[in-house]
């Protein structure tokens, strides 16, 4: 394969096809053969089951090549598994054709302001009794949010990572519309005590070579 393939490809690949039984040790075990696996994720739903297909990331995009080159079509668990390219990795890296260091997903844009006399956005409802015509602080004060999340981490892994910081009411994962995480969520405490604790424990902190951007929640 020509090195200017390999310049297009990320470290990471997508395995789908799994039998429900692989583990992410299955995983990576299977995949040593290809080079070093520094992660490896097995995706389930709400309830623990396998979804049947994850994540796989090398320490360089050549092994990752010579992943999808071998083991595309093998069998796995008694499966035949289908291994590709990460698309969601190499979208956020590739710049210009080339492959750039790694680095955290882009911050999502926030929510412009509402314009006096008018609602506080689309869902949102109406603004406050007596706010209209005022800014008003939508903030409060209970709600982060996460930015340089894995992309194959769901809502449980984000609330077991924030767990010791506090009583969490609920946490979420972002996803598009293409069904795939963006890269940040949210968490939502009992109190504005815990929600500073979290940002003051985890923002600026390394995540599985990324680093994590946690910030208040100015619009929940």
């Amino acid at each position: 394969m020509a090195d200017e393939e390999v310049m297009h490809v990320g470290r990471r690949v997508y395995v789908s096809n799994l039998a429900w039984r692989t583990s992410w040790q299955d995983l990576k075990d299977k995949f040593r053969e290809c080079g070093n696996v520094v992660y490896s994720n097995v995706i389930k739903d709400e309830s623990g089951r396998s979804k049947g297909w994850g994540i796989v990331e090398f320490e360089t995009p050549e092994e990752a090549l010579t992943a999808i080159n071998t083991l595309n079509g093998v069998e796995l668990g008694g499966r035949t598994i289908l291994v590709r390219e990460d698309r969601e990795d190499r979208d956020v890296k590739q710049e210009n054709g080339i492959t750039p260091p790694v680095r955290p997903p882009r911050e999502p844009r926030e929510p412009r302001a509402p314009a006096p006399g008018r609602g506080r956005g689309r869902g949102r409802g109406p603004p406050p009794e007596g706010a209209e015509g005022e800014e008003v602080n939508q903030s409060s004060g209970l709600q982060i949010v996460v930015n340089g999340l894995p992309w194959a981490w769901t809502w449980k892994e984000l609330k077991d990572l924030m767990a010791g910081t506090g009583n969490i009411v609920r946490a979420d994962v972002v996803y598009g519309r293409d069904g795939r995480s963006r890269g940040y969520g949210t968490v939502r405490y009992e109190t504005a005590e815990e929600a500073e604790a979290a940002i003051e424990q985890f923002n600026g902190s390394d995540l599985e070579g990324r680093t994590l951007s946690v910030r208040l929640d100015k619009y929940a």
